[in-house]
């Protein structure tokens, strides 16, 4: 348990494997925390997205992490990899119900016992047909079965004969029966009564809690977060009324603290700057809190793939990102102190104001493709510096073109600062200043 002092001081640190995360930083990590002596005791203290990543990124030391980790962690794990919004995954948990079977029978019969009961019946529901043994006189029609599994009580015949995954199904439950013959029973006869549509519900309403407890909104709700604020209603002369998250569940009761939250603050950027002034312990807190908020709410707006470590890294470093730009704009025009703006306005809104500037840009280069496209032939007269700037701004997530920084350069980064928005506003109406814009647009 960390003292006082140490918890304090981690609220705002930045740990090396965060400011390094890469497949081969990760793959390290693991390694490391596998040949300490207390290696239980340091996977019992990682946060849910710290351990998914180690899990999903470095598959040859699953077991081992899986064996040392608590039931209750192994179900976060399933509850962030397991879905795509609501929709529950049935390939990813017959994944990790067989990497649970390779670590042995104890370990997969307490992960089985921890596992929300509704994801388990739909898991056997989505694969399976099920139904009570009868002796073969009572039948109506006998008939014969492609069977997994034919016991005392009951039999399966696969919904689809042919399915790629019917072997792994049929292994894993003869598996499931000799891990706890009670709770196979239990499932096998959920299985044959229970409705798809409420195990789902069901199943998506329990995981959805506990992600919140742990930070994390499910998709609708951090979907909503994501809209453009009114850049000329923000009121510099009121404090913005804000409530800070609540710490995450492993925080309050183990003093677990996500270390990515300021580990991806750019280096020299406004948001380093105000940080780096002497805060009060109660605003320390609270700046964590809402930065974990921040960047878990990315993780699920992203549907980030926790197997990809550079995904998650592109996914927090652009929380950073749009927050300095934030930051930015808010300093150029209120004209306080740095420090003065993190106690004045909450992190999720000057996260916002930088995201409003950004798809303020995007809309624009929208607009100006629109009018390209209805007249090709002006495309020509375009230097190719402004086609890649376009070409970047309408990418998934709008990108600045390396080259406007440094000339010759190609790719595209993210928009890290105030700067970086206003040259590419130069360049925007750079081209619309030209005469066959305006021609193309009279003619």
């Amino acid at each position: 348990m960390l003292t006082e002092q140490d918890y304090r001081k981690a609220l705002v640190a930045r740990h090396p494997f965060w400011q390094r995360l890469s497949p081969t930083a990760v793959k390290q990590h693991v390694d490391q925390l596998l040949s300490a002596a207390n290696a239980a005791d340091l996977v019992h203290a990682l946060a849910p997205v710290e351990l998914t990543i180690m899990l999903k990124e470095v598959p040859d030391m699953r077991p081992l992490l899986l064996q040392l980790a608590k039931p209750e962690q192994i179900r976060l794990v399933l509850d962030l990899d397991c879905w795509h919004k609501d929709s529950l995954q049935y390939d990813r948990i017959l994944e990790w119900l067989e990497e649970l079977q390779c670590c042995g029978l104890d370990t997969f019969a307490q992960a089985l016992t921890e596992l929300d009961a509704e994801i388990l019946v739909a898991f056997l529901r989505h694969y399976l047909r099920i139904q009570g043994t009868l002796p073969h006189e009572e039948e109506d029609e006998p008939s014969t079965y492609d069977e997994a599994l034919v016991n005392e009580l009951y039999r399966s015949e696969f919904i689809d004969p042919e399915g790629p995954h019917n072997d792994r199904v049929q292994k894993l439950l003869n598996f499931m029966r000799a891990a706890d013959l009670d709770q196979y029973y239990w499932l096998m006869q959920a299985a044959m009564w229970e409705q798809d549509s409420e195990l789902l519900e069901s199943a998506y309403r329990w995981k959805s809690g506990r992600l919140q407890d742990e930070g994390f909104p499910e998709y609708y709700e951090a979907l909503e977060h994501y809209h453009l604020v009114d850049l000329q209603q923000l009121d510099p002369e009121s404090s913005i009324a804000f409530e800070s998250p609540a710490p995450p569940e492993s925080a309050e009761e183990r003093g677990i603290v996500p270390a990515y939250a300021w580990s991806f603050t750019p280096a020299g950027s406004s948001l380093e700057k105000a940080m780096t002034v002497d805060l009060s312990a109660e605003a320390i807190e609270r700046l964590c809190w809402e930065m974990v908020a921040l960047c878990n709410r990315a993780l699920i707006y992203d549907q980030v793939d926790f197997a990809d470590a550079v995904s998650v890294r592109a996914s927090f470093e652009r929380v950073h990102a749009h927050l300095n730009i934030g930051l930015d704009y808010l300093g150029s025009r209120d004209k306080q102190p740095l420090p003065d703006l993190l106690n004045h306005y909450a992190l999720s809104l000057i996260y916002q104001v930088g995201f409003t500037l950004v798809m303020h840009l995007y809309g624009q280069a929208a607009r100006i493709q629109h009018h390209l496209a209805q007249h090709t032939g002006m495309r020509r007269a375009y230097p190719q510096l402004i086609t890649s700037v376009l070409q970047g701004l309408l990418l998934p997530q709008p990108k600045m073109f390396r080259g406007l920084h440094q000339p010759g350069s190609v790719g595209y980064s993210d928009f890290r600062t105030l700067r970086d928005i206003t040259l590419v506003m130069g360049v925007l109406r750079q081209i619309e200043s030209y005469p066959a814009y305006h021609f193309a647009s009279t003619s």
